[in-house]
């Protein structure tokens, strides 16, 4: 892609994402010859298998929380959603910039004293003095998060700065992180590309501000807060995908995020239920219920 069309396609990008468009410019296509087109995603869909996976598990990591969540593990990754941080997805990688990036990798990675916090299988592989490189080895997928806002790692990798006993690379993926993978649904591609879809538009809104994510914590449009106790469930059956929540953000600003014609995930459509919204992409459907879930 020339160079004009790239910058041009990140300045769109970060106007929906937060991104600075220098953070945003990796994750625009280089193999494409003209500007992305409007409903193309802009790229925050286009990954590695990969790192297809590894979206797809944070997203059942995030959006299960409370005492219905689905997600086997004693410690919800939603509290992530709590940090103020901007999601610069590419490629073949995931970059995570935040204000508080030791924070945030400490609720993604597990440790000694706490083996049950973050996402099984994922591993510090090296710490720098502003932010983190993770790899998840299961699927050898990779995260980034930093405090600069451009996404970059500075200076060379700190041994000592790992001053929590982050899990590293060395160590093996562990029987209970197994079995805690193990017991999750079996994901289709189709629906692996809309719970990474989830993931990636955590911080997405409208260049106009008329529908605004808030990381599924903080509602940023001016409009009433939804609820505070932020409890949701996203369940997965064969290629039926359900989501409740009772919080942040408003219904119609996540069916918006997903189907928005500039940043919307590529041939998923939407209409309107009873108790919700009904969105299909390809063979995966994911119903989404705005209210908390009831057993």
């Amino acid at each position: 892609m020339p160079a004009s069309f790239r910058r041009q396609a990140a300045r769109l990008r970060a106007s929906y994402t937060r991104e600075t468009p220098s953070l945003a410019a990796p994750g625009i296509s280089r193999h494409s010859h003209n500007a992305p087109a409007p409903g193309s995603g802009l790229g925050l869909d286009v990954c590695t298998a990969a790192q297809r996976r590894l979206r797809a598990l944070l997203s059942l990591g995030m959006f299960n929380h409370g005492p219905t969540s689905l997600w086997p593990r004693h410690v919800s990754l939603a509290d992530i959603t709590r940090y103020t941080l901007v999601v610069s997805p590419r490629y073949d990688d995931l970059v995570i910039t935040a204000r508080a990036p030791y924070n945030v990798t400490c609720w993604l990675v597990g440790r000694d004293r706490l083996p049950h916090i973050g996402l099984p299988g994922l591993r510090v592989e090296s710490s720098h003095a502003d932010g983190w490189r993770l790899r998840h080895l299961p699927t050898g997928a990779t995260m980034t998060v930093s405090a600069d806002r451009h996404g970059h790692l500075q200076g060379p990798a700190d041994p000592g700065s790992n001053y929590s006993r982050l899990w590293t690379s060395e160590i093996p993926v562990s029987d209970e992180e197994h079995t805690t993978l193990n017991a999750l649904p079996h994901l289709t591609a189709d629906t692996e590309h809309l719970l990474a879809a989830l993931t990636v538009r955590l911080c997405t809104h409208a260049p106009d501000h008329s529908w605004d994510i808030g990381t599924w914590f903080n509602d940023l449009t001016d409009r009433p807060d939804r609820g505070h106790a932020h409890h949701r469930r996203l369940s997965v059956e064969d290629n039926q995908c359900t989501l409740h929540w009772d919080s942040d953000p408003h219904p119609e600003d996540l069916h918006a995020a997903l189907t928005d014609p500039v940043i919307g995930l590529t041939g998923a459509i939407g209409h309107p239920t009873r108790s919700g919204w009904l969105l299909h992409y390809g063979r995966t459907c994911l119903t989404a219920h705005p209210l908390a879930y009831r057993p």
